[in-house]
């Protein structure tokens, strides 16, 4: 899956994810990876997401704090998010 497809995937999956109020959604493909930025639930989030070998890395980036947390597939998204925000 090359970033553009990727890129795609996201947008469709939280354009009809259940995750609450979605607001000004931006899926940026790199050559890294993918940056996913929007408001959710009034919060401002910005997604950084790097295919690896055991699946993806989402980066999550709060103001001053990183999290880093693997996931499988690109449908776990959903569920980082409704349990982060």
């Amino acid at each position: 899956m090359n970033s553009q497809e990727m890129e795609n995937e996201i947008r469709a999956l939280l354009g009809n994810g259940r995750i609450g109020s979605l607001e000004g959604l931006l899926v940026d493909s790199a050559d890294w990876g993918v940056n996913i930025r929007m408001t959710l639930n009034e919060n401002f989030v910005e997604v950084d997401l790097i295919k690896n070998w055991d699946g993806f890395e989402m980066i999550l980036l709060d103001d001053q704090n990183r999290s880093s947390i693997q996931i499988d597939e690109l449908k776990d998204i959903l569920q980082v998010l409704k349990s982060h925000y």
